[in-house]
């Protein structure tokens, strides 16, 4: 793969070597480069979360307009990851080089990681500054600010990229889910979701980023389908942890979410079906009425399901008899299918699901505690467990009388 140079001009005051204290294959060279020289630098791959304009990106852009000359005081900088550089002292010119990547490349399995690991949101000022700085520079009493940035290079066998990235991440409290995107925990479950036809774009697999699914929501309700898991209690611990369901995710040695895998897509959006169905299998009742269910202005549906809903359900009412539906599903092979259609089930008992929601929502301050109540997730087993039963008695029924 080609490589690209880029060239800053820096002062000799204001740049110096480090050497690295126990890998001497390790190259650091550390600077304070103004705005105008910093926006040169490539963005890159290195950073796993995309740049946000939160409370720290607006006190950075305050402090650029009312004390430009203490942001590098301010600002712990830029931690910036390249391939090797080189410092001219008597053209005062430092050369970094960096993989030469198409952007449309940039997040492609296999490619090298470069660019800014450390401190995106820094870079996110510099580049908006720099853009206005016209504007800035009408004030005469304004000077442009400088920003240190820490360059490190070395070669692929001398240090782990993804360890260095993820140690700077968390030192920022990055997601326990972005590390694991960056790590590449995903892939299975992104080609999974594309097979089921679940359109993967609308789901968040990092840090800010602002879309309809979140992949801890995703793992989160397949973690509830694990059968074999949940044979004695409950699954009410999932809804209560993300974090939990995340790590049986990450750690499942076993392959218990791969067997989910053809069912999938019904799993995931089965909430989302209960809320659109549940009132049309309730004839009379008042569903609106319900601590935790709130009727819209207008039906509305959800991205990536089919379902088209009147009333939005606290979600701790809905995944409970989601989860119920995991008694329906039958391993054959390596993956499980259902035996019977959920669907087809939950019209047969969905009316004693609302009994034993009204049954337990009374019980609770509030429908978000309904996600710790024992009773009200054995109960909805229960009912689906004997529905399925039901209806395999109908069907004998039926082939007899046939």
């Amino acid at each position: 793969m080609s490589n690209r140079i880029i060239n800053l001009s820096i002062s000799e005051e204001s740049g110096r070597r480090l050497k690295d204290p126990s890998n001497p294959a390790i190259f650091h060279f550390e600077t304070y480069l103004p705005f105008t020289e910093a926006v040169k630098l490539e963005r890159g791959n290195a950073n796993v979360r995309p740049p946000k304009e939160n409370h720290p990106f607006k006190s950075m852009m305050s402090t650029v307009k009312t004390g430009p000359e203490i942001f590098h005081l301010k600002n712990r900088g830029i931690t910036y990851i390249c391939d090797k550089f080189v410092y001219d002292n008597r053209a005062k010119k430092l050369s970094i080089t960096i993989p030469n990547i198409a952007r449309s490349k940039m997040e492609d399995d296999g490619m090298p990681r470069f660019g800014v690991a450390d401190g995106g949101h820094t870079f996110k000022v510099v580049e908006d500054v720099v853009e206005d700085i016209q504007s800035y520079k009408e004030d005469s009493d304004w000077t442009e600010p400088y920003v240190r940035v820490h360059f490190l290079a070395a070669g692929d066998d001398a240090i782990g990229i993804d360890d260095v990235v993820e140690a700077l991440n968390t030192s920022i409290q990055v997601k326990t889910y972005t590390i694991d995107e960056y790590r590449g925990k995903f892939d299975e479950l992104k080609e999974a979701l594309q097979i089921a036809k679940f359109d993967i774009s609308h789901i968040s697999f990092r840090e800010n980023e602002d879309k309809e699914w979140h992949v801890t929501e995703i793992v989160q309700r397949l973690s509830c389908f694990l059968k074999e898991r949940w044979k004695i209690t409950p699954p009410s611990s999932m809804y209560r942890g993300k974090d939990k369901a995340l790590q049986l995710f990450i750690n499942d040695s076993s392959g218990e979410f791969k067997k989910l895998y053809p069912v999938m897509k019904d799993v995931i959006t089965l909430p989302e079906f209960i809320q659109s169905a549940l009132s049309d299998n309730i004839s009379g009742a008042r569903l609106g009425n319900v601590k935790g269910v709130k009727k819209q202005n207008k039906q509305f549906r959800r991205e990536c399901t089919d379902y088209l809903s009147t009333y939005k359900m606290d979600g701790a009412i809905v995944l409970p008899m989601a989860s119920a539906f995991r008694s329906l599903l039958i391993l054959r092979g390596d993956f499980y299918q259902w035996k019977v259609s959920p669907h087809k089930v939950f019209a047969h008992c969905a009316a004693d699901l609302y009994k034993v929601l009204l049954g337990r929502i009374g019980r609770v301050k509030s429908a978000a505690h309904l996600a710790a109540d024992q009773e009200y997730w054995i109960n909805c087993e229960k009912i689906v467990m004997n529905a399925r039963e039901e209806l395999e008695q109908l069907e004998q029924l039926e082939q007899l009388l046939a």
